[in-house]
């Protein structure tokens, strides 16, 4: 019992130590397998060791994870952007992040509205793939501003060129008036689109490449899926936090 006890000491300190926090969600996990935590902390460790983000960068992409609309875990979103504010970063680039992250749910529109409009054809009611005057002007927009295009969008377009409007003129936000840099922001996209609750193949593939261009390194991207992949350890920490529950 002894032995345990000194496991948890020694884990929960050389945590404190590399990270410069010790969370309550971990407490219950500690309790139950101080060597899992230990794990935990050099999993933790890896990008920071590596050095290829900023502490900042690193928890701006922690907030991104944790706040999009497949994962939304309020606890970790709440951590991420206090340790992103404790080492420096500005309401404005959190705020930024979360806008960035937000972008996600247009995914229900470029894998949704493209799978409609095979049924339509199949069923002889399919719009016409011809972009008129006015959607033409939206894309070369699009274009302009983010200087990519999926092909995707243009069956969005054709259909609905009301919502690509409007959702240009909501994702433009981040990207006109916003105060990270550009392969920053295609590096939150990476992000989210590789996390494990998401895992938008062709989303990677463009920002990927996207954050390349603006600048970013590969070992930028490498180590922002990292991050992202990271999330795979929270069922362990809910799990614990369930049975501290039944004990308290």
């Amino acid at each position: 019992m002894e032995d345990e006890q000194q496991l948890r000491e020694e884990a929960r300190a050389a945590f404190k130590a590399a990270h410069g926090y010790w969370h309550a969600a971990l407490d219950d996990l500690l309790r139950v397998d101080p060597r899992y935590v230990a794990a935990y902390d050099r999993l933790l460790r890896v990008t920071s060791e590596r050095g290829h983000l900023s502490p900042v960068q690193r928890e701006l992409i922690g907030v991104a994870v944790n706040a999009q609309v497949t994962y939304l875990n309020p606890v970790y979103t709440r951590h991420h952007v206090g340790e992103a504010r404790r080492l420096g970063a500005s309401e404005a680039e959190v705020v930024e992040t979360l806008q960035l992250a937000a972008s996600l749910g247009v995914h229900s529109m470029l894998v949704g509205v493209p799978i409609a409009h095979e049924v339509f054809e199949e069923l002889g009611v399919a719009a016409s793939p011809q972009l008129d005057k006015h959607a033409h002007g939206l894309k070369e927009d699009f274009i302009r501003e983010r200087k990519y295009w999926s092909p995707p969008w243009d069956t969005v377009l054709a259909y609905t060129p009301e919502y690509f409007d409007a959702y240009l003129g909501l994702s433009r936000i981040p990207w006109v008036h916003g105060v990270l840099e550009e392969s920053f922001k295609e590096l939150i996209y990476v992000a989210i689109d590789v996390v494990t609750t998401h895992l938008f193949v062709s989303g990677i593939r463009v920002h990927v490449r996207k954050a390349i261009e603006y600048g970013a390194t590969p070992d930028q991207v490498i180590d922002v899926i990292t991050i992202a992949s990271n999330i795979g350890v929270h069922s362990t920490l809910m799990g614990a936090s369930q049975m501290g529950a039944d004990q308290r």
